[in-house]
């Protein structure tokens, strides 16, 4: 059988569905619970039927994937008991153990919509004896206190794997919406101490221009991959892609004042 070039792979990788199938193929091959086939079935159904507040539907995680992230905000935060560090859209908690690896000490909390996505992390922390970590199913950061973190991380979560196609659509707002985006990020503003850090990776929507923008400036610019990039109105924004940034929370003193909104 001929082997596919890259090109050719890109736009099978690119078609309608692809993300899906790939998806669902990965159920029958490794599925190792009844908690990880109910989360892959929970995201079959999410992709006909949208959750409010889904973003990224499809579970898919890997250890360490942000090495770079996690050493700079250690650098900056340190590691102690006090530190609080949030994990928005932990998936199945690979991001949780690479986070305990960096920060011994800190109290780390994953947050996720899927439910099943939860039980496994809760699963796999009972197993490894791992304290002062908790999780909690939710579809956004409203039941977190306000500036109770140092450090927020969402790291390939405001994007839809159904959006990376070749060509990508020319409009996002039938998988993603930006004001979905806005109002997320506005919350995990909210839960962020002042100088804390927020940490967004793979986003297919800029930071940039949200309204809380102006409350934060750029610490560092990491990687840029080839996924599609969206406008405050949903539109393609051609030659653009997706980067990863971490954004430094300024004083309230520091900068024009936007109301953060939740509890």
């Amino acid at each position: 059988m001929p082997v596919l070039n890259e090109k050719w792979k890109s736009r099978i990788r690119g078609m309608p569905g692809f993300p899906a199938i790939r998806f669902l193929r990965g159920l029958a091959r490794s599925a190792k619970s009844v908690d990880e086939a109910r989360s892959y079935l929970w995201t079959a159904r999410m992709l006909r039927q949208p959750a409010d507040g889904l973003f990224q539907p499809f579970p898919e995680s890997a250890a360490d994937r942000y090495p770079q992230i996690f050493r700079y905000i250690r650098e900056q935060i340190g590691d102690g008991n006090q530190a609080r560090i949030l994990s928005f859209g932990c998936s199945t908690g690979e991001e949780i153990l690479s986070l305990r690896g960096h920060f011994p000490r800190a109290h780390i909390v994953g947050i996720d919509i899927n439910p099943h996505n939860i039980a496994i992390c809760r699963a796999r922390m009972h197993r490894d004896g791992m304290d002062g970590i908790a999780f909690s199913v939710a579809s956004s950061a409203v039941e977190e206190l306000s500036e109770s973190f140092e450090a927020i991380l969402a790291m390939a979560v405001f994007r839809h794997g159904e959006l990376n196609r070749v060509p990508p659509p020319s409009r996002c707002d039938h998988r993603i919406r930006f004001a979905g985006f806005e109002r997320a990020v506005e919350d995990l503003a909210r839960c962020l101490k002042p100088r804390g850090l927020l940490a967004i990776g793979h986003a297919m929507f800029r930071f940039s221009d949200t309204r809380i923008a102006p409350r934060f400036k750029t610490v560092l610019q990491a990687n840029r991959d080839s996924s599609p990039l969206y406008d405050r109105n949903d539109c393609l924004l051609p030659d653009e892609h997706c980067t990863t940034g971490v954004f430094q929370k300024l004083p309230a003193s520091s900068g024009p004042g936007v109301q953060l909104t939740g509890a």
